[in-house]
């Protein structure tokens, strides 16, 4: 597993898994449905994680890396 992620790549998933994640929350009612409410915390969960790692396996699988190398 190779890194492939810069950081402003980081920096902005971050930023918008903890949004997906905190609109998710039952109780703020931002996101209509039960369905949609899962998406988006799993989706936002995802995305924190993969910053984390500096790792995204979408990026890997089409040879893509934002990462530079300098």
């Amino acid at each position: 597993m190779t890194r492939n992620m810069s950081i402003l790549d980081r920096s902005l998933r971050t930023f918008f898994g903890l949004a997906l994640v905190l609109m998710s929350w039952p109780f703020l009612d931002v996101v209509p449905g039960t369905v949609l409410s899962y998406f988006c915390l799993i989706f936002g969960i995802v995305n924190v994680i993969s910053s984390l790692i500096c790792w995204c396996f979408m990026y890997d699988l089409l040879g893509v890396s934002t990462k530079d190398d300098g």
